[in-house]
């Protein structure tokens, strides 16, 4: 249950959205809040926003108003129902390819809004407001799927700055991007998990909400704060591969429908005979498998194993990541009865395609 302040911003929003439609009579069809609030993730300083949909042909007039009511703001913005029906169409039925990356910088306005939608109270109902529901609530798995590749995709823009900053020594600039970095990385892993809700400001209380047994909650607000400038450059070389860590393993066990927390070690192993992947992919999940996209350089599709096998070579030992297989085998159906024989055959041509090495990657030496 909310505190009370937030239970009277709702009260307030619930008031103004009856007394709106029934204003308007037949232009409004739906009203719903929406936001923070009713995603159980604000507070007492939190807005309600309310959301107005207009029927076929009712003049939208302006996007967003505020009222007072009781005392607390309401945000209000006004829809067109079509429209509505049409973002969340197109949104739901979205699928990433090789062909079509690009799109996924058009993403974060309709994502916002289909997943306010997703964690919204319907204070005036209609049937195609519950038709509007109901495809979202069935299409959520590709919604996460989208949800994790845009943090992959932010990552990647985030990143650029981090390396070009750490790889000069100014740890204080790279520290500034690495919090956006950061951020978007513990949103993949808590939309894997299943905490959709879009705004990046609220990560802190996604992953202690949903906790991730084994996530390092410790070493992510390390790296998200600031905190590892004191360690150099080689703690910006350990930053990103916690943050290619974050996005791999929510691409990964989000899809197949596993728990995130059977992922086997969130930190480096670093074993003497350790194996490590290359730092500079970025990684997406695509309709055909996992690919492995470096900017303006290289791009490969991998199979599920093999992006397994990659994702396991962290520094640990070929022996280590035997044992990681099998234990991943109880919760992801395709590495179940891996052989030997067969872990070191693909290990073996993940080393002969450059993409692990019994060294680490320095991404910051490849500047």
């Amino acid at each position: 249950m909310g505190s009370p302040a937030v239970e009277e911003k709702l009260a307030a929003a619930r008031k103004l959205g009856r007394a709106l439609a029934a204003d308007a009579g037949t232009d409004i069809d739906s009203v719903y809040i929406g936001g923070s609030l009713t995603a159980g993730l604000g507070n007492a300083t939190s807005d309600a926003d309310l959301f107005v949909l207009l029927g076929p042909g009712v003049p939208v007039g302006d996007e967003a108003t505020q009222y007072t009511v009781d005392g607390h703001r309401v945000d209000v913005e006004r829809c067109s129902l079509p429209e509505v029906e049409e973002r969340v169409a197109g949104l739901t039925g979205f699928e990433l390819h090789r062909e079509n990356l690009m799109a996924l910088h058009k993403v974060p306005g309709p994502l916002d809004f289909v997943l306010r939608l997703n964690s919204s109270e319907t204070v005036v109902g209609s049937e195609r407001l519950t038709a509007l529901r109901t495809r979202v609530t069935e299409a959520l798995p590709a919604l996460r799927r989208t949800a994790v590749n845009h943090s992959a995709v932010a990552i990647n823009s985030h990143l650029e700055d981090f390396v070009g900053a750490a790889a000069e020594g100014d740890l204080d600039t790279a520290a500034f991007a690495a919090q956006s970095l950061v951020a978007h990385a513990g949103k993949a892993v808590a939309a894997a998990a299943g905490d959709l809700y879009f705004s990046n400001k609220w990560v802190y209380k996604q992953l202690a909400r949903t906790p991730v047994e084994g996530f390092p909650l410790d070493l992510f607000a390390h790296y998200q704060r600031g905190s590892w400038t004191e360690g150099g450059q080689a703690a910006a070389e350990e930053l990103i591969l916690f943050v290619q860590t974050c996005v791999t393993v929510a691409q990964l066990l989000g899809d197949a429908d596993a728990p995130i927390g059977a992922w086997p070690g969130w930190r480096p192993s670093a074993a003497e005979d350790g194996l490590w992947r290359s730092t500079g992919f970025n990684v997406l999940r695509t309709g055909e498998g996992i690919l492995l996209h470096w900017e303006l350089g290289r791009q490969l599709l991998l199979k599920e194993v093999p992006a397994y096998l990659w994702a396991l070579c962290d520094g640990r030992s070929a022996d280590a990541v035997v044992d990681a297989v099998e234990h991943l085998g109880e919760s992801v159906p395709a590495l179940k009865g891996m052989t030997r024989s067969r872990i070191e055959s693909v290990l073996g041509a993940l080393r002969n395609k450059g993409l692990i090495d019994t060294k680490p990657f320095s991404r910051l030496a490849a500047v």
